[in-house]
């Protein structure tokens, strides 16, 4: 039975028209509501008081049929079913927070606690102490969104170019990647929001508009009183491991590319199907990495002044 059907029976009830099996419907249905423990917001409560008193002063100036007398009987059936409209409201309000919240998973640390999680994209968050992360058990298809509602996380976002990856904090500052590593730190107590990125890019919006993008060692200082943002140079604030288990050379340039904020072009797209088997770290040079893949497969590359951009060729 949807709301609007509840409604029509509950009125036909209140009106006197219900028939007998609707009558018994209507009081099984709100002996059953009123076993219920229903705990509300202060807000709530005061919308469904206001709804109680405007249906019963109603009810109290309805004009009997058939010059009858309006008998307490009535008025108690009356004021039944408008409690059990009232009821009916809490149940589908109850209902309805209950699904939105299936979906999305909380996680609490303590004063001294960490933990690491992994997501339903194969990303990985690792939660410092005393934080609070909410994510649902499953992204959408064309986006991926959690946030970090308190606390400090380090995140290792799986690359996927069709679905970006968010990060929401409580004063309206968002991380956007596709595919990287970096840190927030974000409390409720401190002026500042930080944003320090380890591998690849990441961009960095409040409710006003961009803050910056940031590449690999950049780190980002945000001051919520003012809501401005400066960027500097850090140290890498932890390293990556770079794992590839017979992955084409094509898969692990892409990587590369991401994990550096670099370009790396082939002279010969044959060469993108050459198989690489190999660990590296994030705390390894581009150039160095090259040179490894390079010598595995008998191949050279040069790069440009800058160090942007990298050419490789047999």
């Amino acid at each position: 039975m949807t709301e609007e059907q509840a409604k029509e029976l509950l009125q036909k009830y209140i009106d006197q028209q219900a028939s007998p099996q609707e009558q018994k419907t209507v009081e099984e249905w709100y002996a059953t509501l009123h076993a219920k423990d229903v705990v509300l917001p202060a807000d709530r409560k005061v919308a469904i008081g206001e709804q109680m008193f405007i249906h019963l002063q109603a009810a109290m100036h309805q004009k009997p049929k058939y010059g009858k007398v309006f008998k307490l009987q009535s008025f108690i059936r009356i004021a039944a079913a408008v409690i059990i409209t009232i009821t009916l409201g809490i149940s589908v309000w109850k209902l309805n927070t209950q699904v939105a919240s299936e979906n999305q998973i909380t996680v609490v640390t303590g004063s001294t606690q960490k933990k690491r999680i992994t997501l339903s994209d194969g990303s990985v968050v690792l939660l410092g102490p005393s934080a609070k992360l909410c994510y649902p058990k499953a992204f959408a298809s064309n986006n991926r969104q959690i946030s970090l509602k308190e606390g400090e996380a380090f995140f290792e976002i799986t690359h996927q170019e069709k679905r970006p990856f968010t990060v929401h904090t409580t004063s309206g500052v968002d991380i956007r990647v596709l595919g990287t590593s970096f840190k927030v730190k974000s409390y409720r107590g401190s002026k500042h929001i930080e944003v320090a990125v380890v591998t690849g890019k990441v961009a960095v919006s409040d409710r006003k508009g961009n803050l910056g993008t940031l590449i690999k060692d950049e780190y980002l200082t945000y001051d919520k009183s003012v809501g401005q943002a400066a960027i500097g140079k850090t140290k890498a604030v932890a390293f990556v491991e770079l794992a590839f288990d017979g992955a084409s050379l094509d898969q692990v340039i892409n990587k590369l590319q991401y994990v550096y904020s670099i370009k790396i072009l082939l002279n010969d797209s044959t060469l993108g199907k050459l198989k690489t088997t190999a660990s590296f770290s994030s705390k390894q040079s581009a150039e160095e990495i090259l040179d490894i893949i390079c010598s595995l497969h008998h191949l050279k590359f040069n790069a440009s002044k800058n160090h942007k951009t990298f050419n490789i060729y047999r």
